[in-house]
């Protein structure tokens, strides 16, 4: 312990001796080990880390899906077939996005909504911090109206009072009764901040024959202890079978998959999270290579300094050890910084909070990141360090000296190492150029794509009418109406319209279709298309080319 003491105050002297050279080795170092810290707690916190819930690998998500389709969403009598057919799960919930009014309480406010199926949480296995989950009936029409809260609406809408258990609340003009909240941090799928009971109606029945394309429920399910992922498909895929025979009309050719929750979550950010891991791991073998050739400099002027205290009986492993002891210390110190530089990046990450990446609630420096980080910092100490100390301290005494009194300058050897070294940190600098050229190009061509409408000028936002306060069509018509019509005599507005999804956005309502005076396509193979609802102005607001025809308009309503 005191030689290792004595070598610690020596590297420190010697670092202090070097500003220069001690500056641009922890920047360097700090840099490498920095951004591999940041995106290993992505890494760490999205892929790696389990799912929040009670034994997660037993929960799965079910699809539907044409043959060879992706998979989707799920209409409501496939999913209580599924869900009563398969026999392999304990129990399977369904839930849908869609946004509440909450009035009364102050100014009206929109929350994000998850409608559930009474058992949702139980399937996920999360109980409320505080009351209780949905009653098994909740579903059902003529039963109690619930609701419960996230934790943030709770902390940041009623203040975190207990009382707030057997309020009502009016949301979308209903009113429903708070029974629970959920814990600090639960966000399954997304940050949500109340959930509500989908209302059964006559679709949500095994026995259904009709609606069964209607899909836009999602749902997740808890395996049976035991039940594997492969003998859950087969089950699935049987009672999708069954469907089609019974259901041909509707479910020719559809068939269900079962994924692990896990892997429904992350699967399509998973590789490319995994190849920003090796591209930083690129860079921090970069600036091990340069800050080896500083230390490969640096012992040239040191090589005459070294041989002296071989001659005077200093072992090759005391020389070693001190050396790798002046590389430990700066290593030591570059991942302190780096890991400064590190907290930092993942905190703007975090802000920014991209859709695309999900699970960023369990982002973060914590305990495992640290340890990332010293292992990365001994391992770079190492790797840095090795291969000069022992050329610097090799046996050849006679040698060192000889080039060490001819200006000491560095040997042929030494050179060549530094050479080599310099040709190893080109090849993999041109690599990651590669990469990132090609990146960029693939992200200006993206830039450039048409998308079939003009986008400059257009500004948007989401509109859900309550149905207790217009029950009637022609009376969310004649709202749309209304307010289309105010804003267009808005100071600045050309023109104003209205769809059901934007381009590129919301949910998908595909239908089938027969062409008249065509044969009509066989079941199951029927043409398909997207439709979305809009109103007469839509098309000339979004600058969409009409290449044939005309646009329709207000006469074309019925």
């Amino acid at each position: 312990m005191d030689k290792l003491l004595q070598d610690l105050r020596y590297a420190a002297r010697r670092l202090a001796s070097s500003p220069g050279f001690a500056a641009a080795a922890l920047l360097t170092l700090a840099l490498g080990i920095g951004a591999n810290s940041a995106i290993f707690s992505v890494v760490d916190g999205v892929l790696l880390r389990p799912l929040p819930f009670r034994e997660p690998d037993r929960l799965v998500r079910l699809y539907t899906h044409g043959a060879g389709a992706p998979p989707s969403e799920i209409s409501a009598p496939d999913f209580m077939s599924l869900r009563e057919q398969s026999g392999v799960f304990t129990d399977v919930a369904a839930y849908t996005e869609s946004n509440a009014t909450l009035t009364g309480t102050g100014e009206p406010e929109s929350l994000k909504g998850l409608w559930v199926s009474a058992g949702f949480f139980r399937v996920l296995g999360v109980s409320p911090v505080l009351g209780r989950g949905f009653v098994p009936d909740a579903n059902l029409p003529g039963h109690a109206r619930e609701v419960v809260l996230s934790y943030g609406t709770w902390r940041d809408r009623f203040g975190s009072d207990a009382r707030v258990l057997g309020r009502t609340l009016m949301l979308n003009g209903v009113q429903r009764t708070v029974v629970g909240v959920m814990p600090e941090g639960f966000a399954y799928p997304s940050d949500r901040q109340l959930w509500i009971p989908i209302p059964y109606d006559s679709s949500f029945s095994a026995s259904a024959s009709t609606n069964r394309r209607a899909e836009y429920l999602d749902a997740v399910g808890r395996l049976k202890p035991g039940v594997s992922l492969a003998r859950a498909q087969s089950a699935v895929a049987t009672v999708a079978a069954r469907l089609r025979r019974e259901y041909p009309e509707t479910n020719t050719g559809v068939e269900a998959t079962v994924l692990g929750l896990h892997e429904a979550t992350v699967g399509d950010v998973r590789m490319p999270l995994l190849v920003l891991l090796g591209a930083v791991g690129f860079v921090l073998l970069i600036a091990c290579v340069n800050v080896a050739n500083l230390l490969l400099a640096r012992m040239a002027a040191r090589e005459s300094e070294i041989a002296v205290r071989a001659a005077l009986g200093a072992g090759r492993g005391a020389l070693v050890r001190q050396l790798l002891t002046e590389n430990l210390l700066l290593g030591v110190l570059g991942g302190t910084l780096g890991l400064l530089l590190a907290h930092w990046g993942v905190a703007a990450l975090v802000s920014l909070r991209p859709q695309d990446i999900p699970r960023l609630d369990a982002v973060g420096l914590d305990g495992r990141a640290v340890a990332f980080t010293g292992a990365v910092s001994l391992l770079t100490s190492v790797l840095v360090g090795i291969f000069p100390a022992l050329k610097a301290t090799r046996p050849d005494l006679a040698a060192s000296l000889r080039e060490g009194g001819r200006g000491g300058g560095a040997g042929r050897a030494a050179t060549r190492l530094r050479g080599t070294l310099v040709v190893a940190e080109v090849a993999m600098a041109v690599v990651l150029l590669a990469g990132a050229g090609l990146l960029i190009r693939s992200f200006v061509q993206l830039q450039r794509v048409d998308p079939g409408f003009r986008p400059d000028g257009v500004v948007s936002f989401d509109l859900t009418l309550p149905r207790a306060a217009y029950p009637e069509d022609a009376q969310v018509g004649a709202f749309h109406a209304a307010l289309l019509g105010r804003i267009r005599e808005m100071p600045g507005v050309k023109s104003a319209g209205a769809v059901s999804a934007i381009p590129m956005g919301g949910s998908k309502t595909n239908i089938t279709f027969d062409v008249v005076g065509r044969a009509p396509a066989k079941q199951g193979e029927e043409p398909s298309m997207d439709v979305r609802l809009a109103t007469a102005d839509y098309v000339r607001t979004m600058g969409i080319p009409v290449l044939r025809g005309r646009a329709f308009d207000t006469r074309d309503r019925a």
